[in-house]
């Protein structure tokens, strides 16, 4: 009977602490979920942008792209590696873009990349017919780096600017 009582406590208290844990991880999960889901648009609505031709490349790169060390060197090449997606668009249907999300590309398609301390949520290859359109990844609700570039090694990194 005692064993008894003891065991209900016991299994009452294991609830009750982790019930905090169990609340903090669905949060977490959510969040990430959330975050992962503005990402996404924040990119999706980059790309609608750049396959406009009527847009100017120095507007999209002012309102969609963060450029943390600016120089006219930095500029002059972020219009061009622009232009140069806007040319690969212009030949695609933008309907049949996928968006994925680094954590869902099969291990092989990622193992050659350095995620550098960078947050893989935040880390979105488009693909056109089963083949990589862009890599691009998001920083504070702006693109952080379109440009995916081999580091040596076997080993590529994003970019930033």
């Amino acid at each position: 009977m005692e064993s008894n009582r003891i065991m209900k406590k016991l299994i009452i208290y294991f609830i009750l602490f982790s019930l905090p844990v169990i609340s903090f991880s669905q949060s977490t999960a959510e969040e990430s979920d959330n975050t992962s889901e503005k990402g996404l648009q924040y990119v999706k609505t980059f790309i609608e942008s750049l396959a406009d031709e009527d847009q100017a490349l120095d507007v999209i790169l002012s309102q969609h792209v963060i450029v943390q060390h600016p120089s006219d060197e930095l500029y002059d090449y972020l219009e061009v590696s622009l232009q140069e997606i806007r040319i690969n668009l212009s030949t695609k249907d933008l309907s049949q873009i996928s968006y994925k999300g680094y954590h869902e590309l099969p291990r092989k398609e990622v193992s050659d990349i350095d995620p550098e301390n960078l947050n893989t949520n935040n880390m979105y290859f488009l693909y056109y017919k089963n083949r990589l359109i862009t890599s691009i990844y998001v920083i504070d609700k702006k693109i952080g780096s379109f440009t995916l570039v081999s580091k040596g090694e076997n080993l590529a990194h994003f970019v930033t600017y």
